[in-house]
């Protein structure tokens, strides 16, 4: 593709592109935390602590892994977890390794939410997004977002 010059307006085609990629993320992310908040009193931010945790090799992630990984300031992670750890989803530990830093572990109650919650999410993410896309589709876009991000 062409490099425009950083003053030139988008082109049609780049406006059309940026505008379906911010249309599609806000009208998914809003379906998904309705969902997930109606039928498993989880935001949808609560669900990616509980998955990205689950995720991590032993299930425990230090605070600022964590942070960075969903995207959430420090702070705001500080206050999710806590309410996270108030409903006992999560649990907080000082880092033996590094005793300045907290590690944030996945509870038992907080793996059952997210395995009663993972159906909930693949469901709006398959119904309102991979399945309106054919094999090929899915692929080139994973490609492209590859790409996009630079991986």
């Amino acid at each position: 593709m062409a490099e425009a010059s950083r003053d030139q307006p988008l082109s049609n085609a780049e406006l059309r592109a940026w505008q379906g990629m911010l249309s599609a993320h806000t009208i998914l992310l809003k379906e998904l935390d309705q969902r997930l908040r109606a039928e498993h009193a989880l935001a949808v931010s609560e669900f990616d602590v509980l998955i990205t945790l689950f995720n991590a090799g032993d299930q425990r992630l230090r605070m600022t892994d964590l942070a960075a990984a969903i995207m959430l300031t420090p702070a705001g992670l500080t206050h999710m977890v806590t309410r996270l750890e108030r409903d006992r989803l999560v649990q907080r530990t000082i880092d033996p390794a590094d005793r300045r830093s907290y590690l944030v572990s996945l509870t038992a109650a907080g793996r059952s939410r997210l395995d009663a919650a993972r159906s909930t999410h693949n469901d709006v993410i398959r119904t309102r997004f991979t399945h309106r896309l054919s094999r090929q589709q899915l692929r080139q876009l994973a490609d492209i977002w590859g790409s996009v991000l630079g991986r």
